[in-house]
């Protein structure tokens, strides 16, 4: 159950409402004392006065509007908060959890109306998975796939020729952080009537809300910078219509990817402090880039904040706090996977691991982890050389980071 709270205070700051958003309202009837965080509803199923509400409960809401529940699989009040929460700080109508960010999209796809005879233009800068997904379960089932450099000047002519159905975009490109200019590509959408789908994970909404940019649906896979401590996973789409809503809610309920009381209850903690983290996360980032720049061991630097690279302009103008993100990527002058190897090797603060926006400084190899999944010429196209490592920075003492880096770098 997803509806959203209109008492919710619209007025205040994004950070105020990312503190504030989805918290605890009331204790039960007959209780004494509120707590200032939402229990944990570990409960499989909900009981009701009656037989009647019980039948009402099934709707999702009971006779005066407010959220009610029946199954897990069908919603629960943590997860209710959270959705509630997210939809209020991107300005959706509504929101659904999942309990990954893939099963979030996932389902985005299906509400969008992907499915046989239908054609979908993608940014060929994507999530591997994201690629591989749209490949082996839409494409197999007669769903036509486009794949398209989003960052070219043609990018709207395509579109317009193309006439597509559904438009899937990120707003920055994993490793190279490559960004789209989603005013362009939602105003191109409304012309031909497609339904737009963001992938803003790594932007979060402290620095981008697409729903403002005219988007329908936005994902984010909260483990990564929403959750935020590494220790939990889920991904949420809010979306701009409630017809895509209620989709979404359907097919929630239907895939049984719902996000669990547990992980609901860490992924609202985590709002809590994301403008702290990503505050402090842009500018480590920030200062971590102007460094690999000098180093001579660095051949380029992938960081929309430096002046040099090709969407500096355009994330001036979309990202929100002159920030430009946590996530960068360089490439080593030494073009090899055993060089990348042995810098990664020689990382002492510095952990080697898959994912991103966590507390700490996560380093990864794209082409043995997000992009495993795709061939030589894939990665070539892309972009993604041999060299390239990408860099999710932490909330760690820059100068701690910087030096860990240079003395990987000296070998």
């Amino acid at each position: 159950m997803t509806q959203q709270n209109p008492s919710q205070a619209t007025e205040w700051n994004l950070t105020t409402r990312l503190v504030h958003g989805g918290r605890h309202k009331g204790a039960h009837p007959g209780e004494s004392g509120n707590p200032t965080v939402r229990p944990i509803y570990a409960s499989t199923t909900y009981m009701h006065d009656n037989v009647e509400a019980l039948d009402q409960a099934f709707s999702g809401k009971t006779t005066d509007g407010q959220p009610a529940y029946v199954y897990a699989r069908q919603g629960n009040p943590n997860a209710y908060g959270f959705e509630s929460a997210m939809a209020n700080i991107e300005g959706g109508v509504g929101a659904v959890a999942f309990g990954s960010g893939m099963a979030a999209m996932h389902a985005a796809l299906l509400a969008a109306g992907l499915t046989t005879g239908t054609k979908i233009v993608a940014s060929q800068d994507l999530y591997g998975p994201t690629i591989t997904l749209l490949r082996k379960l839409f494409s197999t089932i007669g769903t036509q796939l486009v794949l398209a450099d989003f960052c070219q000047p043609e990018i709207y002519e395509l579109i317009r020729n193309e006439e597509p159905d559904v438009i899937y975009v990120e707003t920055v490109s994993n490793p190279l952080t490559r960004i789209v200019d989603l005013d362009a590509i939602s105003a191109v959408a409304q012309e031909i009537g497609a339904v737009t789908i963001v992938d803003s994970t790594f932007s979060t909404p402290y620095l981008v809300r697409p729903i403002e940019h005219g988007f329908d649906l936005v994902i984010h896979s909260t483990t990564k910078y929403i959750g935020g401590h590494g220790d939990s996973t889920g991904g949420i789409v809010i979306s701009a219509k409630n017809t895509l809503l209620n989709q979404l809610r359907d097919y929630s309920n239907l895939l049984g990817a719902m996000l669990s009381p547990f992980e609901a209850h860490l992924m609202s903690r985590g709002l809590r402090t994301l403008s702290l983290r990503m505050e402090r996360q842009c500018n480590n980032a920030m200062e971590v880039a102007r460094f690999l720049q000098q180093h001579p061991a660095v051949a380029q630097v992938h960081y929309p904040g430096l002046p040099e690279h090709p969407s500096h302009q355009l994330a001036s103008k979309l990202m929100d706090h002159e920030q430009f993100g946590g996530l960068l990527a360089f490439e080593l002058q030494a073009q090899s996977r055993e060089a990348v190897f042995r810098f990664i090797d020689k990382l002492e603060l510095c952990i080697s691991a898959t994912s991103l926006g966590d507390v700490f400084t996560l380093v990864s190899y794209p082409p043995i982890s997000s992009h495993r999944t795709l061939n030589a010429a894939e990665l070539h196209k892309m972009g993604i050389s041999n060299g390239c490592v990408r860099l999710s920075v932490g909330i760690e003492d820059v100068k701690d980071i910087i030096s860990d880096l240079h003395q990987a770098l000296a070998y």
